[in-house]
């Protein structure tokens, strides 16, 4: 069996107080490994992104331990869950959430920068990633300027850009028609093969979720 990446250990949350509390997850538990992809599915509404925003640090549980790399981000205070989510996580939304105003060369050396990277480092690295997402030529190209395909894959690169030990993503393709739906998954699953990161994916999309490892259902 591969490391274990993420590791979620009992966790309760609720919404709400009174008689108006909504418990979304009671004692909910599971574990991720390097290099495996795991399909979230489910229905609106069934938990999917509040579970993304606990394992990224955006949230946080009532109860439980969640645990990237063995750190529990439950016990860090915010600028440390910040620094963990800008190393350990690459995060994809179904919006690109590109900055406007930079190029897509800049969007992706951004977070290594944050991170402390060299710049010229972190540009020869966007700089492969670019060539990884097949936007070889368009690193001087603003978002306005790229398709939707062409801003996830610019998003896949940008999420990658510190070498994370996962990928998380809400959604990334629900605005890709068929065809780039499927180049954004050869494209995405190239990429986790090639880094080996562990991959969890919240989706609606069959033609996402037939290409994951394994699927879990929440209800």
């Amino acid at each position: 069996m591969n490391k274990e990446i993420i590791s979620i250990e009992n966790i309760d949350k609720s919404f709400g107080e009174g008689d108006e509390i909504l418990q979304v997850f009671k004692n909910f538990s599971l574990n991720l490994h390097q290099g495996e992809s795991i399909g979230l599915v489910g229905a609106s509404g069934s938990g999917k992104s509040t579970l993304l925003h606990i394992i990224c640090g955006l949230d946080r549980p009532d109860s439980g331990s969640v645990k990237i790399q063995g750190i529990d981000i439950t016990e860090l205070n915010y600028d440390e869950r910040s620094e963990l989510r800008n190393t350990e996580i690459g995060f994809v939304y179904q919006f690109h959430h590109l900055l406007p105003e930079l190029t897509a060369l800049e969007n992706i050396v951004l977070p290594a920068l944050l991170a402390g990277t060299n710049q010229a480092e972190a540009i020869k690295n966007a700089s492969l990633l670019l060539e990884q997402v097949n936007l070889s030529g368009k690193e001087n190209n603003t978002p306005n300027e790229l398709s939707g395909g062409e801003r996830q894959r610019v998003a896949i690169a940008r999420a990658m850009s510190n070498n994370p030990s996962c990928l998380i993503m809400d959604e990334p393709t629900g605005n890709l028609d068929t065809k780039n739906v499927e180049n954004f998954m050869t494209l995405l699953m190239d990429m986790v093969s090639i880094k080996n990161v562990t991959l969890l994916i919240a989706t609606h999309d069959t033609k996402v979720s037939s290409r994951l490892d394994r699927l879990l259902s929440l209800e």
